[in-house]
């Protein structure tokens, strides 16, 4: 009996593991609206892309590539993704991130890594943390980004969202990879 608890146990806790995954964390599989969306990612605002050409990557052959030198308006972009966690847990949100080295023109203002949840049928954010253009490492070298926050409930959502320098002509571009949820011991 003792020992089919153990493995109850570890079950149980594997499970919870399980669930706490991101999907496409690398956004190598496409979504079904085309190519340039990465499957399992919700998107939104202008030129965020899945891109199967560009270089560096991290891991995989394919990144999102939000092409700032093409942004007319002081919009956010970003993507975000839904994930069941376990509650009363701290998680850990990480992504890579690279930026094009300096242009004639500004790039992106900052990267924000957030993590949301509901509660009493409203987003509310756990935790938040703002990355400047001069913290994102340039040319072939990528940057760790994270966040960190306990989480209360089962239901978590980890968010990307890129700000563009206020005012334009804007240029460069900025890269993302490998993102990962991880339990905070």
């Amino acid at each position: 009996m003792k020992k089919m608890l153990i493995v109850m146990a570890m079950l149980a806790g594997f499970c919870v593991a399980a669930q706490a995954q991101l999907q496409n964390a690398s956004f190598e599989m496409e979504g079904p609206e085309g190519g340039d969306r990465a499957l399992n990612w919700d998107r939104w605002g202008d030129w965020i892309n899945r891109e199967t050409g560009w270089t560096p990557v991290k891991d995989g052959s394919c990144i999102i590539g939000y092409h700032h030198w093409q942004i007319e308006k002081p919009d956010d972009s970003g993507l975000s993704q839904d994930v069941k966690v376990e509650a009363g847990k701290k998680y850990a949100f990480s992504i890579y991130a690279n930026a094009d080295a300096s242009t004639d023109r500004p790039n992106a203002e900052s990267v924000e890594l957030r993590l949301e949840t509901t509660v009493n049928d409203q987003q509310s954010t756990l935790a938040s943390r703002v990355y400047t253009f001069a913290d994102l490492a340039k040319g072939s070298d990528w940057s760790k980004l994270q966040v960190e926050a306990v989480v209360p409930n089962d239901t978590l959502r980890v968010r990307i969202i890129i700000k563009p320098f206020a005012q334009g002509p804007r240029g460069g571009a900025i890269k993302l990879d490998l993102a990962e949820l991880s339990i905070v011991p």
